[in-house]
């Protein structure tokens, strides 16, 4: 099965740009609806296939990390893993490994 080459539009290219503007607002709304409750945890997640959840979870994780948070991205999806393309690092280990006991929390971190 070949992969498909896929176009992303990535904020840290171009933090001024009118998309990076736009994921920092939405940050900005996320990190405000949640300040009662101090929400840890963010899912994104939709019902059909190629509607922009990794881009999208990509992307509000750079504005996350821009305004000096702690980010870890989980990549869910066994079949069909995308994360790993967006942020140019090896698919080795992951959650599955993770969650077979196979490897530790740490052993399975890759950061950017």
């Amino acid at each position: 099965m070949a992969l498909r080459k896929r176009s992303y539009m990535m904020i840290n290219k171009n933090l001024n740009s009118v998309v990076a503007e736009e994921y920092d607002n939405i940050r900005a709304n996320i990190e405000f609806s949640s300040f009662e409750n101090n929400c840890r945890s963010i899912m994104i997640t939709s019902s059909n296939y190629e509607e922009g959840k990794s881009i999208t979870t990509a992307n509000l994780a750079i504005s996350l990390a821009h305004s000096s948070k702690k980010v870890l991205i989980i990549d869910a999806n066994i079949r069909n893993p995308s994360i790993h393309q967006i942020f140019k690092i090896k698919n080795t280990v992951g959650l599955t490994n993770l969650l077979i006991g196979q490897k530790t929390l740490e052993e399975t971190l890759n950061q950017t």
